[in-house]
Parts: C-alpha cells; structure tokens; sequence
C-alpha cells in the first residue's frame, strides 16, 4: 500500500513537472526595428472645386445666386500671391451688341466674385464695348483726352454704358496721344447715378479715376470715386477706344492688368498643403442679354511657390 502511494506520488510529481517544464524554459519574444523614411517630392499645385459652375435659366437684371469655389493647395509646398482671371477675352472677341445671338456674349463677363476678406464684390473680367450712336441727352463735356472733351464727336471719343444685373451707368472715353486710349492724356470717366434716361445721369465724371499705366494693348485706370459704380475696380480701355475692360484680381502681365493700383491678390498669404481659401461667385446677368447659352469660359487661378 505504501509502495502504491510512493509510485502515485511520484508520478504525480513527474506529469506535473512535464507540464511545467515550457513555461520554465519559454524565452522573451525577439524584437528589432527598421527605420522607415519617406522623402515627399517638392510640388507646386493648386485644385479648384468644383470643377464645373453652371447658373440656369437666370432672368435678366438678375444675379444667378451665390457659389463657392475653393482654392485648394493639393501640392507639398507652401503657395502665396494667389490671383484670378477669366476668359472674357478670348470668348468675346468681337462686339455683340445687336445680336439675338447669346453665344456672342462670353458667360464670364457676367461673373462677379469676392474673397474670403473682402466685402464687396467685383466683375472677375467684364467687357462693355462702344455704343455707335449718340446717347440721347447725354453731356459728355466732363471727358476730355489730348484732343479735347468728348463734346467733339466720335472721332476723339467712344461711349457706352457699364450695366450692372438691373442698372445701368454712362461712361466715356477721350483718346490719348496720336489718337489712341493707350497713350497718356486719355481719360476715362463714369456717371455716378443709375441712368433714368435724363442728362442729370448721363453726365460722366473723370474725378478722383487715375490713369497707372499703358502698354501696347491698353490703358489701365484705377476707380477711386467712392460714389462710383466702379469704386475700387480696374479698368482696361483698349488701344482703339472701342472696349473697356473691368476687374479685380486679374494680375496677369501680358498684357499689363497688374498696372492698375487697384488690382490685388484674392489671397496673398501662405496657403500651406491641405489649406483652403473659398472665393464666393455670383453671375450678374443685365437686362438686353439674349436668352440662351452665353459663350462657355473658364475662371483661371494662378499661385506663387514659395522659396
């Protein structure tokens, strides 16, 4: 019996050790490291979105209703001096006026927008073009270029109106040295008052507009009137007086709008990777624009790499 217990007992002794005997011996888990490093290439590079704006069926004298385009930096470096332009040019080459025609009318002449900053809102690039017949009742004396106020007919001067959705403002040009509006001694002026038909506002002013410049396609006029339409805008009368064009943001340098002293940057701080600036657009559509398609643009936004 003892011999019995002896033998239990012992082999009691030896399962338990076996079943011991891994977690005596069962070492600390391996370890080691690999460094890992990623080196991001130096990218410059802008996104917009989105990537298409569309206004339908806006009546004319009408504003198609805000949107929200966002400047997204999607590159690795740092960008700045951001500025905006639209195709109005290039998609209206010729005078429309005339015409049922809405495709003659570029869609970006109507667009307006803002920055995050500012608190009015501006044509991104809008055309007028001359009025070939004499504005009745108008008193165009106040603009008078080298060759003498506008009062002398069409050969020294050109006239129409800035309309702005459901008014409308007289504007006159008075050419320059050798006949042309981008040679010193043209003016540019602008009535103050919504027209109403009557000569108290088709009476254009030259006050406190400045001319900053000229090349070979333009002059360019800073608007410093605070009682002007305009005030605050750029515009760009071209080298044969037919057109003026108006902006704000468009600082491109061929040709020249970045004389103008009013233009300036939608965003001129660092906009790191990842970070958004939103500009707000509107489309301002004036009575007397046919109905259909206007002319398919595009708005182009252009930004400075850092260093």
């Amino acid at each position: 019996m003892i011999k019995k217990l002896i033998f239990a007992l012992y082999a009691v002794l030896v399962i338990g050790a076996l079943f011991a005997i891994p977690k005596l011996t069962r070492g600390v888990p391996a370890a080691d490291n690999t460094t890992i490093s990623v080196d991001v290439q130096s990218i410059s590079e802008i996104t917009l979105y989105p990537s298409t704006i569309t206004w339908t069926g806006v009546g004319p004298g009408h504003a198609g209703g805000q949107v929200n385009l966002d400047i997204v930096n999607t590159g690795s470096k740092n960008v700045s001096q951001i500025y905006a332009y639209v195709s109005t040019l290039n998609n209206e080459t010729s005078r429309p006026y005339g015409t049922d025609d809405a495709s003659k009318y570029a869609a970006t002449g109507v667009i307006v927008l803002k920055n995050e900053t500012d608190s009015n809102i501006y044509f991104a690039g809008r055309l007028e073009w001359n009025w070939t017949e004499d504005i009745s009742s108008a008193d165009l004396s106040n603009v008078g270029g080298t060759n003498g106020p506008c009062d002398g007919g069409p050969g020294n001067c050109s006239w129409g109106w800035f309309r702005n959705t459901s008014y409308e403002y007289v504007w006159a040009v008075s050419n320059g040295t050798n006949g042309l509006c981008n040679n010193t001694g043209t003016q540019f002026g602008i009535e103050d008052d919504a027209d109403d038909g009557t000569t108290s506002t088709r009476t254009p002013i030259t006050t406190n507009i400045n001319r900053d410049g000229g090349d070979s396609d333009y002059s360019y006029f800073s608007v410093n009137r605070a009682t002007s339409p305009l005030y605050g805008s750029c515009v760009a009368v071209s080298t044969d007086c037919q057109k003026i064009y108006i902006y704000k943001y468009d600082k491109r340098t061929s040709p020249n709008f970045n004389s103008c002293n009013n233009v300036r940057y939608v965003h001129n701080n660092t906009l790191t990777p990842r970070e958004t600036h939103t500009l707000t657009l509107d489309a301002y559509v004036p009575y007397g624009t046919p109905y259909g398609n206007l002319a398919t643009g595009a708005i182009y936004v252009v930004a400075a790499a850092s260093q």
